[in-house]
């Protein structure tokens, strides 16, 4: 007697199954451990001792060491704010990797700050620096020396007064601003 060709075709149904449910788990096992050797590496690499292993830049981690914002990571002030703005700036930092690997280092680095990173700290936006003086108060504690209420009004560059808060000059490799 010879066999149906659709009892054939459904004995290979469990395996067809079997084989789509392995693969599918495997891929997804895969993913999360990509998605998570990205997460830490994309950590690791935004800490300052990581952009000290580039001898262009150190000096200027060395002079943020001793600034009153030693304690802020370098993304704060060198990156645009939220997730975007990190990514984004991580992959430029991909790019500077390339450059100092095939010496292709620029004579002048141009430093990317943006301010409005500064305003967040400085006004109370972003909690992870409670003890940062705001300078949307007037007197207390947190209050600055100065009033800042003119420079805010007129979106007046933080950079026109406090260029070298984080970077003091006497530190910084020469060519970068």
């Amino acid at each position: 007697m010879a066999s149906d060709p659709k009892d054939a075709r459904d004995e290979d149904k469990p395996s067809v199954k079997r084989n789509t449910r392995k693969i599918i788990l495997i891929s997804l096992v895969v993913i999360v451990a990509l998605l998570l050797f990205a997460g830490v590496g994309m950590h690791f690499t935004s800490q300052p001792y990581f952009c000290n292993t580039c001898h262009e830049i150190s000096p200027n981690v060395a002079s943020w060491q001793v600034s009153s914002h030693n304690n802020v990571p370098c993304l704060n002030c060198h990156a645009n704010p939220g997730t975007v703005g990190y990514v984004s700036r991580k992959l430029k930092g991909l790019g500077e990797v390339y450059l100092h690997f095939t010496n292709q280092i620029p004579a002048k680095i141009e430093p990317k700050i943006n301010i409005q990173m500064c305003i967040n700290c400085h006004t109370g936006e972003n909690s992870g620096f409670p003890t940062a003086k705001n300078i949307t108060v007037e007197t207390g504690p947190q209050a600055p020396q100065v009033s800042h209420k003119f420079m805010l009004d007129n979106k007046v560059s933080c950079l026109n007064c406090h260029r070298y808060t984080a970077h003091p000059p006497s530190q910084q490799t020469p060519g970068l601003r």
